[in-house]
């Protein structure tokens, strides 16, 4: 009987370590093979790559920049090896430019191709590096992590909206700034990944994967920018089916929240840097829908274009704000935020002051 009680206690511990070895692996094994902020290496994870709508840009476009930089240096090892053995032909092939110029902003303009910034302001290679819900301390941090890894930063163009300097939503796991830029550790970042909670991202990236058709793509090694190919397919099938879901005529007002006063704190620092780095910065205001002009009303939204005008030194700061304003203006955005790729051209002319503004 004693015998028997000892292997039974024997076995249950057999049992209960082998139980908690399992749920303890089951969050990194989940996190590394549904991927769901696409940080860890595809070979092991389910999908296309950077197809999930949870995708942690502020991450890897940083790692890709700097991956590209330290890649094409003239300097490393394996370049001067190359260099050496290419033949006269290779030499006189044209190669792709390094980015030396970045659009920045929120999600906003995370959607503008930068071919678009290219034929507006020539002698640029732009990288689209706008972050959703981005915030200035956030840019400039990003911007000063590349310049120590040696990326070229000339030019940023810039697109301000009130909707960055009132938000106060807390964003999660997705919304990691690189190590390069907040300065931790990259090791501890990528434990804190293997270990994140993320049942309902990694739901939602199941979705995505079962269903074959992304909502939202991100192309990071290459222009940066994203597509919103769900609303595109819906808009393509019945733009007046899309209309009467994303705007409908019974929404409620909306009440814009106050400033917060930091983020003007913030942007002052990201212009003070950018001037004593001598990178050409340009400023605008970006298009409303008038759901979200109305919100702020009018004497808010002049006292954001005059502080916006103080705090970047941008005396001519061009105002688009209602560039898109007009009896087709749903059919010009995708939702009450962001206005729709297509118009992104005008938008640049506006902004850049190639066309009037207000």
């Amino acid at each position: 009987m004693k015998a028997l009680s000892i292997g039974s206690f024997d076995s249950f511990w057999k049992a209960s370590l082998f139980c908690t070895g399992a749920v303890a692996w089951a969050l990194p094994t989940w996190n590394v093979v549904v991927n769901p902020y696409q940080i860890f290496n595809d070979k092991h994870s389910i999908g296309a790559r950077y197809t999930s709508s949870t995708t942690n840009e502020r991450y890897l476009k940083v790692a890709h920049l700097v991956r590209e930089a330290r890649d094409r240096s003239p300097l490393a090892a394996e370049n001067i090896v190359s260099v050496i053995n290419e033949s006269l032909d290779d030499r006189q092939k044209p190669k792709r430019e390094l980015p030396n110029a970045f659009i920045v902003g929120s999600s906003i303009m995370g959607m503008i191709e930068p071919s678009l910034m290219e034929t507006r302001l020539p002698v640029t290679h732009f990288y689209n590096l706008a972050f959703l819900a981005a915030k200035p301390d956030e840019i400039l941090a990003t911007l000063k992590g590349l310049k120590r890894e040696g990326v070229l930063i000339n030019n940023i163009v810039y697109g301000l909206e009130p909707i960055a300097f009132t938000d106060i939503k807390s964003y999660g796991p997705a919304y990691q700034l690189h190590p390069l830029a907040d300065e931790s550790s990259k090791q501890k970042v990528l434990f804190d990944y293997l270990f994140a909670s993320s049942l309902s991202d990694g739901f939602s990236r199941l979705v995505t994967v079962l269903r074959g058709e992304p909502s939202v793509r991100y192309d990071i090694e290459g222009t940066g920018r994203y597509y919103l190919d769900r609303y595109d397919r819906e808009i393509k099938k019945d733009h007046e089916a899309f209309i009467r879901k994303q705007f409908p005529i019974d929404a409620k007002p909306l009440n814009a929240p106050p400033w917060i006063e930091n983020r003007f704190s913030e942007l002052k620092g990201l212009v003070q840097w950018l001037k004593q780095e001598k990178v050409n910065a340009r400023f605008y205001l970006n298009p409303l829908h008038p759901y979200v002009a109305n919100a702020y009303g009018d004497d808010r939204l002049n006292e954001f274009k005059q502080r916006m005008t103080e705090l970047t030194g941008q005396a001519n700061l061009n105002d688009c704000t209602r560039l898109l304003i007009n009896e087709d203006v749903n059919r010009r955005f995708y939702d009450y935020k962001h206005f729709r790729d297509v118009e992104a051209g005008k938008v640049l002319d506006c902004g850049l002051g190639i066309i009037g503004s207000s």
